[in-house]
Parts: C-alpha cells; structure tokens; sequence
C-alpha cells in the first residue's frame, strides 16, 4: 500500500482492563519512551461485560470502560504521548460482542423484537426451523435444561423502579413486549388502574421508537406506577409454575441447557464461545453505528492506527476493509489479525499496511531450529505414538470431532443456507449435503478464502479444488453431490447465489480450523511443543535460513509496516520458553534419553501398568515440555509456579479433548495429572534437581538464542512489537497466564541501571549484563538499544533494502544488512544449529555487500569496528552474543 500513512517504529503491547488501567499507564509513559517504544498497542478498551480481563467481549462501543478510564483521562495521555513523540494504536473487534445483559443494543432487541432499530444488527437466525427457536434468540446459559430450571426455581421475573427483568443466577434479561400479554390476563378485572398502565406500557414498547425515546417513555411511566402493586403482581407469577412457563414462552428469547448450542443454534458466535454474539457487519447501517465513536475518536488525534480483530468472521472482508478505509482516509494505520497457513500471504487487494505477525513469529521459531535434530526429536515421537504420527490426518481428524461435537448447529444453519438460496432442491439427499459440505469444509487447508465476485481468483479456486480432491478421496461414494457442490462455483453455472454461499460457509471454517487445529491438535501433537502456534508448523516447515532471507526481503517488498511478534495474547507459550525448546533440537539424543529417564524415574507416580495411566505418556511428554520452557529462570521452583503450571495442564487436558474436555470435565483424570506434578516436585524426589541440572545446561544456550530472536524481530522488515513484560524474560503459558500483571517498577530499576552502568563505562556494563543474565538483563539491554536506535532512525528501517549476507554454506550465524542511501546498519546473530554444539569452530568471516562502508559502531559495545576488504570476522560475538553495527553516516 502506497500512502503517506503514519508509521509507527515499534509498538508495545498493553492489555487493559480493571488491572491495567490509563492511571497505570500514566505512571509507565516515561519509562516505555526511555526504552525506546513509540507506539502504544491497546486491547481493546470500549464498554465490555463485568468483570472482563481481555476486552473482546464489547457491550458498548460508544464508550470507554469505567474499569479502564474515561475519555478526559485519555486526552490526557495522549498530550503526554505527543509531547514524547508517541503514538496509539487500538484494538478493535467488529465481528462480535458480548451475549450480556450489559449489552444495551442486544437488550433493546429482546425487549422490543423488531420494533428495535437493532433488531437486525446481530447475526441471529428468527426465522429458525425448529418452532421452539422461530423468532427467539437462544441464551445458552443455563446449567441444566430448561424444565429442570424451572422446577428448581432458578428462573425468576424480577421486578424493580426500572422496568421487569427475567433473571437467571447473576444474568438478568428483559421482560419482551409479548409478555405483556401475560400480565394484563393475570390482573382481576377490578383492577382497572393496573391494567391501564400496562396497557400504556404495552403501546409504548410495541411503537418503533429510538432507544432513548423508549427509555424516557418508559422510566415516565414506572415513575407513576404503583410498585407495590406491580411488585405483588411479580410475585403471583413466581409462585404460579404454569404462568411463569407462559411468560417465558413469550419472550423474544429462549433459555436452553448450554450444552444445546453444540446441536443447535440460532446465531452465529465467536468461534464456540457461546457469550459471544456475532455482528452482521456487512450490513452498512451496522458498519457505520459500530464505528461512530470509534472514528470519532481518531478525529480527534486519540487514536492513530487501527488493528482488527478476527477479520476471517467477517462476511466479506476486503468490502469491510474498504469501508473502513474510506471512513478513516489513507494515512490510518490499519493492521489485521490474520492467520496465513503454509503459503499463503495476505491479499493484496486489502488496502491494509499488513498483518499482526503470527508469520513472523513461525519463521523466526523455524529459523531458530536445528532441523535435523528436530527431525530426530519428531522421528522418535511418531514412533512413540503411532497413532498420531501423521499430523496432517490428524487435523481432519480433530476438525471432524469439532464439527460433530461443537458445532454441528451451524453446520445443520449451512446445509439448510442451501436450500434457502436454491443451490439444492428437494430431490438432493439432505443427510449426504451435510456429510459432503463437512468434508469440504475438514479439507480446506486455510482459515478460508474470500470470494467477493466472479471470476473467483485462481488461489481461491486451488484452494477450493484442494479440499474437494480430499472430500473425495475420503467419501468417493458421494462423488454425486460433491460434484453438484463444486458446480457452485464453476464459471458457466456462476451466480449471485454461490457467492453468498462461499461467504457464508467460510465464516464457520476459520472457527472450525481454530478450534480443530491451534485449540486441539496443539495440544494433542506434541513433538516439539514450541512449534505448536498459529503460524508456525508443529510437523516442521524447514524455514532455512536461505529461505528466511527471502521471506525477509519479500517481506520488506510487499508489507514492511506489518507487525513483528515473537508473543502474543495468543501464543501458547512464551517466547523465550519456547526458544528453550528450540534449543532442545541441538542435543536431540540427550534430550530423548533425558525424557526416558524421567519417565522411569516417575513412573510410581503416573500409575503406569494398571489399566490406563494417569497422565498418559503423550501428556506426561507434555509435561516435560512445559515445566523446561516455564522453569523459573533463577532455578526457584515455588509454589506458584507450580500452581499455574497446574492450572495451565489442566486447560490443557479439556482443550485436547483426548482423556477430558471442557463440555464434560473428567475430574479424576485430571486429578491425576495435578497430582503427578505435585510428586515431580515432592522435597524428597529426585525430579526437581534433574530437571534443574538440565534447565541449566539448555539454558545457557537458549538465552543466548533468544537475544537472537529480540534482534530479528527490532530490525527485520517490519515493525518490532513487544508484548507486555517481554522485554525481560518471557517464560508464560497460554492464555490467561500470558496476561499476568507486569511489574513495571522493577523493569524501570533494571532500565535505570543499565543506564547508570553504561555511563560507568563499557566493561563495567559488559560484567553487569553477563552476571545478571538470570534476570534478563541482556534481552532488556538489546531491546533498549535497538529500540532507540531504530527510533533513531526509522526510515532506514521502514524503507531500507534487506541485504542478506552468507558465508560459504555455514547456517550457524545469520547476518543481514540494512541500506538506505548511505545509511547502513548490519545485524550478526547465533543461529540454533548443530555447528555450535560439541565441537569448536574457527570463526567466520563474512564478506559484506558490494558498497557497505568500511567503518562502524558496535551499538552494544560502542566499540569501533573496521571492516577493510569488505570482510568482516564473526569473532566479535565472542565479547557480547549478538552484534548490531551501524555505519558512520546513521
């Protein structure tokens, strides 16, 4: 995209909520500028339901989250962030928003039905088939199914100076205007002014009023209503089962078992998280009311990029993107959470600056992998567990259990799209559609496609005749049906009617891979774990290093403002825990006999030789894999730690869906799995102090490899973002432990001190950052540095070539040059590769690129460094691990 559109240099990622707040962030702005960040990168900050610690969950995108801040309080960081040169970017999430009462539009249409301005603004199916569904929206919420509630008086009507509410535990919804009804009948005749003042209510709430008419109409007339009356009348349907069953009945809502919404369902959600409503965004009335606030916003200089969350929900995105392009203008800085599987880039057609980063994230990890090693390591896997060694049928394998066990409900709303749309008449065998659509849907090897018009694109159509090769070769006996569904986007049969059918179908296959693949076979395939992200390839992509240079240098052709990230929200571990594991790929047989012993050592703990162990071997590897890449880094195993390890396995275990899952928790097997870990690290085994000794020995290596990966990330094309903490180590598990409040003062005394010790001097500096390695003194150092010297200098980075530079065939360092003009700078790093491991090597030279300058500075050491011929020896990062020059011209 060619634009003057403001570019950030860096970005930090914050996570706000009713920890976090702009008051906190007030207090860090200095420190986060000292370290050379110039772009805040906010979670989403709008209205969201009580209690939210990651703000997806929206209720009300007008307005700013009272547990976060106000609007005066971010005017007023955003003086203090111009004053320093800062900038925000903000998280939004236009596909959904909270299923809550706190949702004022959703409560305004379970109130008022279609006489709300919003009644179409959420993507909710009224005209469902099943009768009990036609013109209601399920609540999933219940405990148990609805009947059940009721007879044990869990379901009230809740009457209060506000209006009447059905209340269930801590949720509490509208009474609907057809309930009215219900009310009026229930009155004696005698009681006329009652029934008139309902009656009054019940014209009010059946007239399409604006909300804030309705709501000044209706707190009028509870003004003057009797509320004893009113509270007595709420107490004989309470006490009455069958009138408080013919109110229910006449809601514009339905509460059902949570369980159903795996058969069934009636609207489309955020992934299977039933809490989540999703938005028919594609509608241009929805589009222009969800960002008013938003857009008003950037007006006012609050915000100046926008980064969009879960943009495969959307309908059609490329017409949102354009939309919000045209709200926005061309100098908005606008990102997407894209997931790019195999292949597969971000559309070029997107008039985006590119996407949040997960590519980047899994070339750095496979560049930062010794592949035959992690061959080895995967070799010995799948011949330790068969079953799971193919990991591409493994996939199909866990989306089919997704799409028959979570989400056969929209799967039954797509097959019956067909029939509404034409695509199939009666004669077409409804059974077989369903079965043949999933297996379309299982095969597609991306999130989805985006078909917008015909012709289809020549990707799209690959894409589409990939899955249907492997529909066939799976059910070649619906070879039939399956040709008639690819004749719906065959050119000579092309229609309006096949593109609103690809539309909607790849709205539920980027849930179905999400769930299928990064929240199940993820836990599920654990050859090498930290392999295990969207992103990245857990059976091994082979990113060499001739291919990150040329994933670097198109990179830098094609999306050079896209993010960086090495963590995210969405990692399952942390960065520098997952470079530990990396690591492990340099001494693939000690590592394989290391794990073997383990298991021999704690074999009395697992139940091994009784009818099933607990844990499994598959999981106890997983086990192992988790507590080397958490292990507290002083070498401390404390409590803590081992109550998030066991909190984190216990996830674990109902995302693989294997042994438990979250739909019916197997509590003993999981029991089982906490109490093997709490023996691990019982005060007399042995365990702690092996892991402990071979932690020690991965360790000093992976540190170093991980001041490698912050490098790359600060200097590659793109832009470096680091999330929240990770400029110290990051050793997290998923999600929410990955959203721990950070301690920024102690980050602020370790920054100052490095700053007190660079102005004692260089040696001074040098003995500090090694002795304090523990602590992450030199990931601090060589994120501070190469922040401010991309700050610097930002243009040499945004636009600046990329100049690999090799040495012979010898993969063990990686170095690169930026250029532009006669500006240079000039990156040299370790790689993770078997070259380092056992044997010394006599240093390299590297010869540089035709032009570079004779002359540089050491940015971490400040030395001055010649490099005459053009050659340069790799023996500098024998004084500091990684090196990072810059010509006399920056």
């Amino acid at each position: 995209m060619k634009h003057d559109v403001f570019t950030p240099v860096s970005t930090y990622r914050l996570q706000f909520n009713g920890e976090f707040t702009f008051k906190d962030l007030e207090q860090h702005i200095d420190y986060l500028h000292e370290l050379g960040v110039t772009t805040i990168y906010a979670s989403p900050i709008f209205e969201a339901a009580p209690g939210s610690m990651h703000g997806y969950d929206v209720t009300n995108p007008h307005a700013i989250s009272p547990a976060i801040g106000t609007i005066d309080q971010l005017h007023s960081i955003q003086r203090q962030l111009q004053d320093k040169g800062m900038n925000w970017i903000q998280d939004i999430v236009p596909n959904h928003m909270a299923l809550h009462p706190a949702n004022s539009r959703l409560m305004d249409v379970l109130e008022r039905g279609p006489n709300s301005p919003y009644y179409n603004y959420f993507d909710i199916d009224w005209a469902h088939p099943d009768t009990t569904l036609t013109g209601k929206l399920m609540l999933p919420f219940l405990g148990q199914p609805l009947a059940a509630s009721l007879e044990a008086g869990e379901i009230k009507l809740l009457f209060s100076p506000q209006g009447w509410e059905v209340q269930y535990g801590e949720l509490a919804f509208p009474l609907s205007a057809p309930a009215y009804e219900v009310l009026l009948n229930a009155l004696p005749q005698e009681d006329v002014a009652t029934q008139e003042w309902l009656q009054a209510l019940q014209r009010g709430i059946e007239k399409p009023h604006t909300v804030k008419e309705w709501e000044e109409q209706k707190a009028s007339l509870f003004a003057r209503a009797n509320e004893t009356r009113l509270q007595q009348l709420t107490d004989q349907v309470n006490e009455d089962a069958a009138l408080l069953a013919a109110l229910l009945d006449q809601q514009y809502y339905l509460f059902t078992f949570w369980q159903e919404a795996e058969t069934r369902i009636n609207y489309r959600r955020f992934f299977t998280v039933n809490g989540l409503i999703a938005l028919r965004m594609e509608d241009p009335e929805v589009f222009d009311e969800y960002h008013t606030f938003l857009h008003e916003m950037y007006k006012q200089g609050l915000i100046q990029g926008l980064r969009i969350d879960h943009i495969d929900g959307l309908r059609n995105p490329g017409e949102y993107i354009r939309r919000l392009r045209e709200l926005f203008g061309a100098r908005c800085y606008i990102i997407a959470e894209k997931i790019l599987a195999g292949n597969e880039t971000m559309p070029r057609e997107w008039l985006l600056q590119g996407s949040t980063g997960y590519e980047f994230l899994g070339d750095v990890s496979q560049l930062l992998t010794d592949q035959q090693g992690f061959e080895k390591i995967a070799r010995n896997y799948r011949s330790q567990f068969p079953d799971l060694a193919k990991y591409d049928k493994l996939v199909i394998k866990k989306k089919q259990l997704i799409l028959e066990t979570q989400m056969e409900g929209e799967w039954d709303n797509l097959v019956r799209y067909c029939y509404t749309l034409g695509l199939a008449d009666i004669r077409v065998n409804e059974k077989q559609l369903k079965k043949a659509l999933g297996l379309l849907m299982i095969h597609l090897p991306v999130y989805r496609i985006y078909p917008e018009q015909w012709p289809l694109s020549t990707r799209s159509l690959s894409l589409l005749e990939y899955a249907m090769d492997g529909a066939l070769r799976s059910e070649p006996e619906l070879t039939k049906i399956l040709e008639l569904i690819r004749s719906w986007w065959q050119l000579d049969k092309k229609s309006e009617q096949g593109i609103k059918f690809l539309q909607r179908m790849m709205q539920f296959t980027g849930p179905l891979t999400a769930k299928g693949v990064e929240d199940t076979t993820f836990y599920v395939y654990n050859a090498l774990i930290s392999h295990n992200e969207v992103g990245d390839a857990p059976e091994g992509s082979k990113c060499s290093l001739i291919r990150f240079h040329e994933h670097a240098g198109s990179r830098q052709r094609y999306h050079p403002l896209s993010l960086n990230a090495t963590a995210t929200h969405d990692t399952k571990r942390g960065e520098d825990g997952r470079i530990r594991l990396n690591t492990l790929t340099l001494h693939p047989n000690q590592w394989i006999q290391q794990v073997q012993q383990w298991h021999t050592m704690n074999k009395p703990f697992s139940g091994e030789g009784a009818a099933s162990a607990m844990p499994d071997m598959n999981d106890e590897y997983f086990i192992y894999q988790s507590v080397l890449s958490g292990f507290p880094a002083d070498g401390v195993v404390t409590p803590a730690f081992k109550e998030r390890l066991t909190t984190y396995i216990t996830k674990v275990l109902r995302e693989a869906k294997v042994h438990s899952n979250w739909s019916a928790p197997n509590e003993e097997y999981e029991q089982a799995c906490t109490r093997f870990i709490e023996n691990l690290f019982a005060a007399d085994h042995p365990f702690t102090d092996s892991m402990g000794a071979y932690f020690e020995k991965i360790n000093q290596q992976a540190q170093i490899y991980s001041l490698t990966q912050t490098l790359i990330k600060i200097t590659a094309p793109g832009i470096p973002d680091i999330y929240q903490g990770c400029e110290l180590w990051d050793l997290s598990f998923v999600d929410p432990d990955n959203r721990r409040p950070v301690d920024y003062a102690q980050r602020k005394q370790w920054l100052a001190k490095l700053q007190q010790q660079e102005k004692a001097g260089m040696e001074n500096l040098l003995s500090f950052l090694h002795t304090h390695r523990a602590a992450g003194m030199e990931k601090l150092y060589v994120t501070w540095k190469a922040l401010q010297a991309r700050r610097a200098h930002p243009s040499l980075f945004s636009k600046g070539e990329y100049l690999p530079v090799y040495n012979r065939d010898d993969h063990s360092v990686i170095a690169y040059a930026r250029k532009e003009q006669d500006k240079w700078c000039l990156v040299i790093a370790p790689l993770i590769a078997a070259t380092h491991a056992g044997r010394e090597e006599e240093p390299l030279t590297l010869t540089l690129p035709e032009g570079a300058p004779l002359k540089w500075k050491h940015i971490f050491t400040q030395e001055e460094v010649t490099t005459p011929n053009g050659q340069l020896p790799t023996a500098m990062l024998e004084k500091f691990p990684v090196a990072f020059l810059v010509s006399e011209s920056v």
